[in-house]
C-alpha cells in the first residue's frame, strides 16, 4: 500500500472521528473502506434479522396447522414447563392451532415494527417470550443427549431443534432492544 493511500485514509479518519491516531496498516484501511460502504452505513443487519425472524415465524406457524407437525411436537409440548397445558386444553391439533396463531401473530408484529416501534416491541415481547419457552424444555427433554458419544455436549436431532432457539430469544432481546430504544426517541422529540 502506497504511503498517499496511508495518509489518506488516516486523514478520512481524523475527519470521521475527530481521533488524529494515524491509520495503522492496510487491515485499517480495508476496515475504513467498508465502513464507508452502503452496507454497513444503514441499519442493514437490523433490517436482516427483523425479516429473518419474519420469515422464521411464518414457515414455522405455518407447519403447526398440520397434523404431522401437531404429532411430531407432541413431545416437545409435554415436557414444556410452559406450555405443557395445550394438549389437555385443545387436544393434539388444537395445541398445534394455537402455536401457529401465535407465531404468525408475533411473526406480523415483528414486521409491523418495520414501520411502528409500537408494534415491533409487543411482537419482540411475544418472541422473547416464545422462545423462553421452547429453551426452558432443554433440561426436561428425556434421553436428549448422546449417551453413546459420551453424553453433554452430544446431542439427538430434538435437543440440538431447540438448542437453535438459545440463538432466536437472543436476536428477540436485540429487537426488543432496538424497538423500545427507538421508541423512546420517538418519545422524547415529540414531548421536547
Amino acid at each position: 500500500m502506497k504511503t498517499s493511500d496511508t495518509r489518506a485514509a488516516s486523514e478520512s479518519v481524523q475527519a470521521w472521528t475527530g481521533n488524529e491516531n494515524p491509520v495503522r496498516g492496510p487491515v485499517d484501511v480495508a476496515i475504513l473502506a467498508l465502513a464507508r460502504m452502503a452496507l454497513f452505513s444503514r441499519p442493514t443487519a437490523q433490517w436482516l434479522i427483523r425479516l429473518a425472524m419474519t420469515f422464521t415465524f411464518l414457515i414455522f406457524g405455518y407447519q403447526k396447522w398440520f397434523s404431522f407437525e401437531a404429532h411430531q411436537i407432541t413431545p416437545f409440548i409435554q415436557h414444556s414447563p410452559v406450555v405443557f397445558w395445550l394438549i389437555p386444553a385443545f387436544g393434539i391439533q388444537g395445541a398445534g392451532y394455537f402455536l401457529g396463531t401465535t407465531e404468525w401473530l408475533f411473526g406480523s408484529l415483528i414486521f409491523l415494527g418495520f414501520w411502528s416501534r409500537k408494534l415491533g416491541i409487543v411482537g419482540a415481547i411475544g418472541s422473547t417470550v416464545t422462545f423462553a419457552g421452547t429453551v426452558s424444555i432443554i433440561p426436561f427433554l428425556p434421553g436428549a443427549w448422546a449417551t453413546e458419544a459420551g453424553g453433554f455436549p452430544a446431542m439427538y436431532l430434538p435437543m440440538a431443534f431447540l438448542v437453535k432457539d438459545v440463538l432466536f430469544f437472543v436476536v428477540s432481546l436485540y429487537l426488543l432492544q432496538v424497538d423500545v430504544t427507538a421508541a423512546a426517541k420517538d418519545i422524547s422529540r415529540n414531548v421536547a
